[in-house]
């Protein structure tokens, strides 16, 4: 279908380029000036660049942002009609998608599409001025599109993806007899997988082909006679609902409860184009007509620095203002050493004399120095004035400490256990990548203690990383994130204690990007209870700071709905629990306290976490040590550890002592309950009890 269609638009653009040509060479010179005109009525190629988004059953229809999708192609021809209709043909190429990822299920697909088609677009002349540079313009036509779906269902070693509940994709399915022994496996984004051959609701190989009506709007720029530059959306309604292999009668566990749209798959496309006028415009020889208009007289008086002489023989135009000229224009210069008076600090130079930009003598200690900067090879003269433009340019690194980074709604347990650190700071990305920092330091060694301190309290995923100009966190490296450093505990920066918090609310509806701009400050994260919270980025120790801060978005934003909120070691809590007086109930969901085992408290020994593959004399480092360890954690990271695990915390800083001794500076413990990491005060808590 595609070569029919490219042989379709050739054979047209060859016709309308032959009958333009025609027209043009058979025209004889109109009484009126009618030659704006012409360019609108040549045939036009063009090529469009732009954004294909998937509105379907997978994910919802009004999921995401239309210019964060797959990129698309347009090639196309146009045929103005008259002053206002424009006939379209045009060829589409491009690449549909969409990856749902939650608990309740999980679907993938990408699409291949070819569409072909033809369209009618209308630009208002009858109500815009004529002379516009950019004319706005509807479209509606008809199109044939072709889809060849797939999913993603096996990794490039041909595993299965297996999600389990705790948004873990592994080899074995989690209610498989051998589940422990599951790996963890990532998705490789390669669609293998025909959707048809799955037949899941038994349509067997239906048509992948179908007609769409495609609905535009946009605007177009005459950049030229011949070119034009054009930006614009259209919305192809299709009449399938099989692009993504769901329709409304599809059942299944894989749909899981989710309701479906209840209609047709369509797309959108935002692009924008150039393309190309082939009209002749015929050129007319007005150089005669144009020298008669010029008015000579007005150059001959012209001075336009005003210093008396004509611009017409001003040998030094722009004369500053005042200075006094010879009769070429040119400013005074007394004693000719080609510094004018007006910027001579030296008026009687002996004759000859090298002379200073000022036009003072120069002495010969000045022109020895002044051929020693010419002849410089080594740098010297440069060597300060380098130094100093680098350290100008010298700008200081900062680092943070990355606790998390997500795809998908936050435990809402992990969302309270965060915002219980006082300098946490929340950032999300486009619709789905949220990742959460704490700290922001000028030196490695600050932010590693942190890190070894945030990985202590049960942040197993923490590492060193540097802000990049996207925003984005890029890790520091496996070796300073295991860099050796002296650990003392700061009360003041770790996430054990109270704090205030001002919350403007949890909605179930994320809330639009201008509102949170608009108040400035605002963090947001969602929870996996469907909620979006909104809280301000300050955390405040008493509650009397917290109120003067709900006061001011109150004056100052409008905010009137928000409320104060506690947390104390990770956990949120009631404002009563902490003295606060209310006048209304809080709207806090009881999480069911956890019960520890003693007997399944363990502490271990902590050598380090890497991304990456270990260093060669790292690894020989590791070899050499007994009882080494090795666990994948959030963050793409491996924790290493070693000496097996130990009952007591004690026996565990016994062992941690002697790797110190060893050399292993970086090694701290870490404590467990059922292999599960918890903060190694509330393990000595829990063994206390």
């Amino acid at each position: 279908m595609l070569k029919r269609l490219l042989f379709l638009l050739v054979i047209f653009l060859l016709c309308t380029s032959i009958f333009a040509i025609g027209d043009n060479d058979s025209i004889q010179e109109p009484v009126k000036e009618e030659a704006s005109k012409d360019m609108f009525y040549g045939p036009t190629i063009g090529l469009g660049l732009g954004m294909f988004k998937f509105y379907g059953d997978i994910m919802d229809a009004n999921y995401g942002s239309p210019l964060i999708s797959n990129i698309g192609y347009d090639l196309h021809v146009k045929q103005q009609l008259n002053n206002y209709f424009t006939a379209k043909f045009y060829v589409l190429f491009g690449t549909l998608s969409a990856n749902e990822r939650s608990v309740d299920r999980n679907l993938n697909f990408r699409s291949k599409i070819t569409v072909g088609g033809f369209a009618l677009l209308y630009n208002f002349d009858q109500i815009l001025p004529k002379d516009r540079v950019i004319s706005p313009f509807i479209s509606l036509g008809i199109e044939s599109v072709e889809f060849n779906s797939k999913t993603d269902l096996y990794d490039r070693a041909g595993k299965e993806y297996n999600y389990w509940s705790d948004g873990s994709i592994r080899d074995i399915s989690e209610t498989d007899a051998n589940a422990n022994s599951a790996l963890v496996i990532q998705q490789d984004y390669f669609y293998e997988t025909d959707l048809r051959e799955q037949n899941y609701d038994g349509y067997g190989k239906y048509s992948e082909r179908t007609f769409a009506i495609p609905i535009g709007i946009g605007a177009k720029m005459h950049m030229t006679k011949n070119i034009d530059f054009a930006i614009g959306s259209t919305f192809h309604f299709t009449f399938s609902d099989v692009i993504d292999n769901v329709d409304g009668a599809s059942t299944g566990e894989r749909l899981g409860s989710q309701t479906k749209n209840g209609g047709n798959d369509n797309f959108l496309m935002t692009s924008f184009a150039l393309s190309y006028n082939f009209l002749r415009h015929k050129k007319v020889d007005k150089i005669e007509e144009l020298l008669e208009l010029v008015d000579y007289s007005d150059f001959d008086m012209e001075d336009e620095d005003g210093d008396g002489v004509n611009d017409f023989i001003d040998e030094c135009s722009w004369t500053p203002e005042g200075v006094e000229v010879d009769e070429k224009g040119c400013p005074l210069d007394k004693d000719g050493d080609f510094v004018p008076n007006y910027k001579d600090d030296e008026l009687e130079t002996r004759d000859g004399t090298p002379v200073t930009r000022t036009g003072v003598e120069m002495t010969d200690d000045m022109i020895f120095e002044a051929y020693q900067h010419y002849m410089d090879s080594t740098g010297m003269f440069a060597e300060t004035e380098t130094r100093l433009i680098a350290a100008e340019k010298r700008k200081k690194k900062r680092y943070k400490v990355q606790v998390g980074s997500f795809t998908e709604a936050i435990d809402v347990n992990l969302v309270d256990k965060f915002l219980g650190i006082p300098d946490v700071e929340i950032k999300t990305f486009g619709d789905s990548l949220t990742i959460i920092a704490v700290g922001d330091y000028n030196n490695l060694p600050e932010a590693i203690k942190r890190k070894i301190q945030l990985t202590e309290e049960g942040f197993d995923a923490a590492i060193v990383v540097e802000e990049e100009k996207n925003g984005l966190f890029k890790s520091v490296g496996d070796q300073a994130n295991n860099m050796t450093v002296d650990y003392q505990t700061s009360a003041n920066l770790n996430s054990q204690g109270l704090i205030f918090r001002v919350q403007l609310g949890a909605f179930s509806k994320r809330l639009p990007k201008s509102y949170l701009n608009d108040v400035g400050n605002i963090m947001e994260i969602k929870a996996d209870d469907g909620l979006w919270k909104y809280l301000h980025t300050s955390s405040f120790k008493t509650v009397k700071d917290a109120a003067v801060m709900k006061i001011d978005l109150a004056i100052d934003y409008g905010v009137e709905d928000a409320f104060i909120v506690a947390y104390k070691d990770g956990k949120r809590i009631s404002l009563s629990k902490v003295g606060v007086e209310i006048s209304g109930e809080e709207n806090i969901v009881p999480t069911q306290e956890k019960k520890f085992d003693k007997t399944a408290v363990k502490f271990k020994v902590q050598i380090g976490s890497y991304k990456n593959q270990l260093p060669t004399e790292v690894l020989s480092t590791f070899m050499e040590m007994e009882g080494v360890e090795q666990y994948d954690i959030d963050g793409g990271l491996t924790r290493y550890t070693a000496g097996g695990e130990f009952t007591s915390y004690e026996e565990a800083e016994n062992f941690k002592a002697k790797l110190v001794q060893g050399g292993v500076g970086a090694a701290f413990i870490i404590a467990t309950h059922k292999d599960e990491l918890i903060p190694v005060t509330k393990a000595q808590e829990i063994l206390a009890e």
